[in-house]
């Protein structure tokens, strides 16, 4: 928790008051101020609420990666304090409360906090974080308001793409499955293959009986298939079917998140939760360094991580770099 130091003097001072006692009177007066000079220091500091879906590990691991961003890039951070809040503990009538309990800035982590934000409609600024861009539709994401914001937890699609152009295969004509969550990036992501000049065949489906077969007809005409964070098509009951029929077919797949590297994709780009982290701890210091005046718009993950499973790359006869390696080049290729 990042707190104000403000209140040690004061507290000093107020023992110093007392100096006709004894030593140790003085010592555990100035005990008991100590004790309470986190009260005294936030009585007066305006307030942002880390606001967590629950207890799961990510969510613990996103605050733990804030808090430590926030201590050592944001010196402007001590007149604030940072409330960190799980969504199970939290009244459901917190955020209509008047007056100063208000907080300066609300950010919630994970899906389930940002609806329980969203549907408050607080005029509190929020930042919305740790959730998929299939959710932003149901979110009161304005970006003319520059009241909410978000920073969501999917890769945008032209970080990939620019990934699959640093594998070297023989071919390279891309496969991509999408759902009803990922149907609305299928031109945009068709246009940024085009200008990036990746042929690519595409599939959609509307429920999950129809995964099997989209599969097959897109691994008879792809090399290389782009998975993407659609729960329908990849989910518990669908991903060992679709890696062991693409390792079958010689197909790499590209994966989005370390797990599914771990369970047979050849590599994966996606942010950690310390990635996340930073990169919240960077807008809530831009925020308080502009004095609340607007957050930035929505925003993919500004860092990222990237694993490779090099058995299975080396079962497909296909030389992949380390993974640092390909992240450098990535993000080389993102700064030009």
């Amino acid at each position: 928790m990042i707190t104000s130091h403000c209140a040690i003097p004061c507290c000093r001072r107020l023992a110093k008051h007392f100096s006709g006692t004894t030593r140790r009177c003085r010592r555990v007066l100035l005990s008991l101020l100590l004790s309470l000079y986190p009260f005294i220091a936030y009585s007066d500091s305006p307030t942002i609420w880390l606001l967590q879906s629950g207890e799961a590990p990510v969510y613990e691991q996103v605050t733990a990666s804030i808090l430590s961003s926030l201590d050592s890039i944001c010196a402007e951070c001590a007149a604030y304090q940072i409330k960190q809040l799980n969504l199970d503990d939290t009244p459901s009538d917190a955020l209509s409360a008047s007056g100063d309990s208000k907080p300066t800035l609300i950010v919630s982590i994970g899906v389930k906090a940002a609806r329980f934000v969203a549907s408050s409609q607080t005029p509190v600024p929020k930042l919305y974080t740790l959730i998929p861009y299939s959710s932003a539709a149901s979110l009161d994401l304005d970006e003319s308001s520059k009241n909410a914001s978000a920073i969501y937890l999917d890769q945008p699609y032209i970080r990939q793409l620019k990934l699959i152009k640093l594998i070297k295969t023989e071919k390279q004509v891309l496969g991509v499955l999408f759902g009803p969550a990922t149907s609305a990036l299928r031109a945009m992501l068709k246009m940024a293959a085009n200008n990036l000049k990746i042929p690519i065949a595409t599939e959609s489906v509307t429920e999950e009986a129809e995964v099997g077969p989209a599969l097959r007809r897109i691994l008879e005409s792809s090399d290389i298939l782009l998975a993407l964070p659609d729960p329908l098509v990849y989910n518990r009951d669908t991903i060992f079917n679709i890696l062991l029929s693409s390792y079958h077919s010689q197909i790499p797949v590209i994966g989005f998140s370390a797990s599914y590297v771990n369970a047979g994709a050849m590599l994966a780009v996606f942010s950690t939760p310390s990635d996340i982290g930073i990169h919240i701890a960077e807008t809530i210091r831009q925020f308080i360094i502009s004095d609340g005046k607007g957050l930035p718009e929505a925003e993919f993950p500004r860092y990222f991580s990237v694993e490779v499973n090099r058995s299975v790359a080396r079962s497909l006869d296909i030389d992949l770099p380390d993974s640092e390696e390909l992240k450098q080049r990535l993000e080389q290729m993102e700064g030009q």
